[in-house]
């Protein structure tokens, strides 16, 4: 015969509250992992693939406004970049630097020779230019040789040079001079600008510039749709300008303030200059939208025959 007892019934309430709390338990303790380990695999993703950027200044126009926080597709080894691309790239301004030359009783050393080196570790690399840019020899005699001024100044273009320390090495001293002993020394320390641009010209392409006319890329006119501002209102020199391999040439899309590559000093956009292309704008809601398919650099029809 079964002998019922309350208590029963308070029992078996109590065992179905403590499973319902440790069920509880486990979604809670389930969906924290889960959610800590959703949060680092973004963050590796995020981190091997994208950058945030914001843009600055007014070159890109109504298409990137000033301050703009826009997601950045990291470069990759072989990445190639089209016409139309708005590219995320870390620019260095070059400056020429001028070393003075005295002598010990602080007379200029005018048109003596001198070869530029820096110090790897215990290992002196000599400069020598080619027509792939630099190269670094350790042996002096392959060194290029840069000759002073009657001022006593030895000019040197820093396109080629990283910052840092280097020296000049006399090897030649003119009449009246004896060869100086020791080396000069001088820094070079160009600074480097995060810009956004847009790519009109990818290498190989052709590009005709004029102060008169708007710019054109193999023979077409580019496209005004995400432009503003007038090619006449900056001021660009007539020439023509063949892109070379593993350079890009870039334009903003205010025409008309946008320091780009159609000025001499500015140049073409190397490979290794680029950090990214430019995906998606995140802010300001106006612009928020994706940039990628923003690809349109060139009109329809026929080009011109006379470039």
């Amino acid at each position: 015969m079964e002998i019922y007892h309350p208590r029963d019934e308070e029992l078996i309430r109590e065992m179905r509250r403590v499973r319902r709390s440790y069920k509880r338990k486990r979604l809670i303790w389930g969906f924290l992992i889960l959610l800590i380990l959703s949060i680092a695999a973004g963050i590796f993703v995020f981190n091997r693939y994208y950058r945030l950027a914001v843009t600055h200044g007014s070159a890109m126009g109504s298409t990137l406004p000033e301050g703009s926080l826009v997601l950045v597709r990291k470069t990759e080894e072989g990445t190639g970049y089209q016409a139309g691309d708005i590219i995320l790239y870390e620019k260095r301004f070059t400056k020429p630097v001028e070393v003075e030359v005295l002598s010990e009783k602080g007379k200029p050393r005018k048109f003596c020779k001198y070869i530029l080196y820096r110090e790897m570790g215990t290992t002196k690399q000599y400069y020598a230019a080619s027509a792939d840019g630099k190269v670094w020899h350790v042996s002096a005699d392959k060194a290029d040789q840069f000759e002073s001024t009657e001022e006593g100044i030895v000019r040197l273009e820093t396109d080629d040079l990283p910052n840092g320390e280097y020296w000049l090495r006399e090897v030649f001293a003119s009449y009246g001079h004896d060869l100086l002993k020791d080396p000069v020394p001088f820094n070079v320390n160009n600074p480097e600008k995060t810009q956004m641009k847009r790519i009109l010209a990818a290498p190989g392409d052709r590009v005709v510039l004029s102060p008169a006319t708007e710019t054109r890329v193999n023979g077409y006119p580019i496209s005004t749709a995400y432009t503003s501002g007038r090619t006449t209102d900056s001021e660009i020199e007539a020439r023509r300008v063949n892109v070379q391999q593993g350079k890009y040439f870039v334009q903003g899309d205010q025409l008309s303030l946008s320091v780009d590559s159609r000025n001499t000093d500015y140049s073409t956009v190397s490979e290794a200059e680029i950090l990214g292309r430019a995906e998606f704008v995140i802010w300001p809601v106006r612009a928020f939208g994706d940039l990628t398919g923003v690809q349109t650099t060139v009109t329809g029809g026929e080009p011109e025959v006379a470039e």
